[in-house]
């Protein structure tokens, strides 16, 4: 009996131990916010159960948990962060510790967001609501909030600019743009029939050479003049105007792929007029480069409205 006794005795000692060894954690230690995501692995915090817990101990576990785990942090370790931060301030640890742990966790989140957005763009593009103006708004819009890399800003920017500018034109509109293309066209008129016509730099698209030269127009307003300086040999550019098209050079493929073309700098080739031509029924392109993307489009402009006047007039 007494052995029996002696035994209970140590059994008793045992279960006051763990409990000694429970109440050294902090009671409100169990109230704190569970995961609410399916892969989040919850609190990292680690309690030892083998015996009583000395408070300093307890607190550089806490601190080291809270670094190992911003450390580490990626999808499904989340609430385990923020779980380390409450404790962390419970217990009062340095502030530091504390503010550079709410800091990791912040951008794990602003990353998260980031590379959700990254797929939805991608998604979009491959969408059928890619060519509707109002999502490329919406996405846009998303892309900017999330802090999306540059590259991702202006693809969407560029996409939806260009949705923009190649939309359908209400009636009121299309009005409106005559009007400003008879205006462009009535100033190149102007321009390249008085005070010697009007300057160009005319582009070689074999060697990339740029040369300033002249447009004019003949009396009658028949046919376009190209007179490029300080060419020794060969006359003038001639062509009729009814044969004439303009495009920006960045649209025509045969310009765009040319060597002389290719030797731009980005700013010259988007300024760049690719001029159709025919001359003797020979079909040709020229290219000529404006000082601005503006100037390039009224060139274009007064090219388009010239050349269909002339051919409504033959």
């Amino acid at each position: 009996m007494g052995a029996v006794c002696a035994r209970c005795s140590e059994v008793e000692k045992s279960k006051s131990a763990a409990s000694k060894s429970t109440s050294a954690v902090p009671d409100d230690l169990e109230d704190l916010e569970g995961s609410d995501a399916p892969e989040d692995d919850g609190s990292e915090v680690v309690a030892s159960s083998d015996g009583e817990l000395d408070p300093n101990e307890y607190k550089q576990d806490v601190e080291a948990t809270l670094k190992s785990t911003g450390a580490n942090l990626k999808r499904g370790k989340t609430m385990a962060m923020k779980e380390a931060i409450a404790t962390a301030k419970k217990l009062n640890l340095e502030e530091g510790v504390i503010s550079n742990a709410e800091k990791q966790l912040d951008e794990h989140k602003k990353k998260q967001k980031r590379d959700a957005t990254v797929e939805e763009v991608h998604a979009f593009f491959e969408s059928k609501l890619v060519n509707e103006i109002t999502q490329a708004e919406k996405m846009l819009k998303k892309a900017k909030e999330a802090e999306c890399e540059t590259d991702i800003i202006e693809k969407l920017e560029n996409h939806l600019n260009e949705l923009i500018i190649t939309r359908t034109l209400e009636t009121d509109e299309k009005d409106v743009a005559r009007e400003y293309m008879k205006f462009s066209c009535t100033e190149f008129v102007v321009s390249a029939t008085k005070g010697g016509g009007r300057p160009v730099v005319f582009l070689n698209l074999e060697n990339g050479k740029k040369t300033a030269a002249i447009m004019s127009l003949d009396a009658p307003l028949q046919n376009l003049i190209i007179t490029i300086e300080d060419q020794e040999d060969g006359d003038p550019l001639s062509s009729p105007i009814f044969t004439l098209d303009a495009v920006p050079a960045v649209k025509d493929a045969g310009v765009r792929n040319s060597k002389g073309f290719q030797k731009l700098e980005e700013a010259d080739a988007e300024s760049a007029v690719a001029l159709k031509h025919e001359i003797a029924g020979k079909a040709g392109v020229w290219c000529l480069v404006e000082p601005t993307r503006i100037r390039r489009d009224r060139l274009v402009e007064a090219m388009v409205m010239l050349a269909e006047a002339c051919r409504a007039s033959n």
